[in-house]
């Protein structure tokens, strides 16, 4: 469960958001909406425990998996190096078959051997996405743009997979500049002018 209550945050002098209240349960997914600085990535950060919030609480009982606009991959890794040190770092290590298995539904298992620096922009966005398929992932998944650089058909199958974790049990928050095609019902969060 995600609970914030009437959390603020600001950057420098200027408000971002202010008296955010809402909890999010096992089952439901949640889609941040806003234009651009409104603060949207600020609040993803703020439920990771990346930063602190100005005013209010944020409380997360359930372990959670992060992934940001901009995933943070190492160039020299390979496909397979990367995925693999993002689940062992998230404290949920993979086997090489694992990880292999994860990079299928995101069309990246014949790519495996290739360095990071080898792929588009698009193809490094699945590579962080593919954490999505590994095992024993988190109950709560924190998405800022998933759908970034990525194709319709791509799109699709990340929301196929948001919604079986819904399904599962799982939460999902998501920030996202288009609609993802997902089944199950979304609740959303205005942040800034609607």
């Amino acid at each position: 469960m995600l609970i914030l209550q009437r959390v603020g945050q600001s950057r420098g002098a200027r408000p971002l958001f202010e008296e955010v209240d809402l909890a999010l349960h096992p089952g439901q997914l949640l889609w941040v909406q806003g234009a651009n600085g409104s603060g949207k990535t600020s609040l993803l950060r703020l439920i990771c425990g990346l930063s602190a919030p100005r005013a209010g609480r944020v409380h997360v009982e359930r372990d959670l998996l992060y992934i940001g606009h901009r995933p943070g991959l190492k160039d020299v890794l390979s496909v397979i190096e990367q995925l693999r040190s993002s689940a062992a770092l998230a404290g949920r290590p993979c086997t090489e078959g694992q990880a292999l298995a994860a990079l299928a539904p995101v069309g990246l298992d014949d790519a495996a051997g290739l360095r990071l620096a080898q792929l588009s922009e698009g193809q490094r966005r699945r590579v962080a996405l593919a954490q999505l398929w590994l095992p024993r992932v988190a109950p709560l998944w924190v998405l800022d743009e998933p759908l970034a650089a990525l194709d319709a058909a791509m799109a699709d199958r990340i929301a196929q997979r948001l919604d079986r974790h819904a399904d599962e049990g799982g939460s999902v928050v998501f920030t996202s500049h288009q609609a993802l095609p997902l089944k199950r019902s979304v609740r959303s969060l205005q942040l800034g002018r609607p």
